[in-house]
């Protein structure tokens, strides 16, 4: 026995006359595969070999399947204690640099219980153009396919605004981005305690409120200071505050600086690669005890090293 349809969606049954419950049988099945009531076909069939034909047609015609929507779709989640992005992307099968971009993180360290967040349905960034642009021109750029760009942003028109967010299918942040966000911008320049914190303080000495600009990290007297990112020396000497110190320069904008050291083990000009010795903890200057003051400056304005250490 055979089933089919013709051009006019006629469903037609084929088998020899005797074959009562494979006929049965197959109604069954067009009838759960089609949803559909039948009416017989307009007149039977003569098949070869002497078999009988019935059959049957579809009361109306078949509705075919409707194409895949590939337009990018949010849920929102809400952070509960204990999570991470990293732990959230990959219960989402997402990049972590997807939830960075599309919930505007600047530091993954920001995320606190109950903040609710966006996962869209597939992996991506958010990209604004800053002129006018064409969905070619960003396609390109980021060698991806327009049409996805396209089908993702459920676009009418090829030109995009300056100003226009867009949704780019499977496109990573830059690796420096993404370590300044994630946290893992440097090394720590030595292992010890944290006893000072960036931000306002008592001042150990005055008692006075003040801004501390640094994190101070104690450690036995001596212990070696290493560059925690490749970079060049660019000033090193004595100051009344900061007792013997060390400043650095590192690409993306970045600076470094070391106080209160015993020992200074580099000359201005010299390049670090990471890891290198910078010199040893000591407590010169205007100190309490042996340990590291170390600031960071990004762009000119002083940061909190714990955002971008792991």
């Amino acid at each position: 026995m055979r089933l089919w349809l013709d051009r006019n969606n006629w469903v037609y049954y084929i088998g020899r006359g005797n074959n009562l419950k494979a006929l049965l049988f197959s109604i069954g099945c067009m009838l759960v595969l089609l949803g559909s009531s039948f009416r017989p076909a307009p007149g039977p069939l003569s098949a070869r070999g002497g078999s009988d034909i019935t059959t049957f047609a579809v009361s109306e015609n078949i509705a075919m399947p409707e194409p895949e929507d590939k337009l990018v779709k949010y849920s929102v989640y809400e952070v509960k204690k204990g999570d991470t992005l990293s732990e959230i992307a990959n219960q989402y099968d997402l990049t972590l640099d997807t939830l960075i971009s599309i919930n505007g993180f600047t530091s993954a360290k920001s995320l606190r219980p109950g903040q609710l967040i966006k996962i869209p349905s597939e992996s991506g960034i958010i990209y604004t153009p800053k002129t006018a642009s064409t969905v070619q021109e960003i396609a390109a750029s980021y060698n991806i396919n327009p049409d996805r760009v396209i089908d993702a942003n459920g676009l009418l028109s090829e030109t995009i605004a300056s100003g226009k967010p867009l949704f780019l299918p499977d496109v990573r942040l830059p690796s420096a981005t993404l370590r300044e966000i994630v946290g893992n911008v440097f090394q720590w320049p030595v292992h010890g305690r944290l006893t000072s914190w960036f931000g306002w303080r008592k001042d150990p000495f005055t008692g006075r409120r003040s801004f501390h600009n640094a994190i101070d990290i104690a450690a036995p007297y001596g212990t070696t200071i290493t560059a925690p990112m490749q970079g060049r020396v660019i000033e090193s000497g004595y100051s009344p505050i900061l007792g013997k110190y060390v400043m650095m320069s590192h690409s993306g904008g970045w600076k470094t600086l070391y106080g209160h050291m015993s020992e200074v083990l580099v000359a201005e000009g010299q390049y670090l690669s990471q890891g290198k010795a910078i010199g040893r903890i000591g407590s010169t200057g205007y100190s309490t005890g042996p340990h590291c003051h170390f600031e960071v400056i990004k762009n000119g304005s002083f940061v909190n090293p714990l955002n971008y250490l792991p």
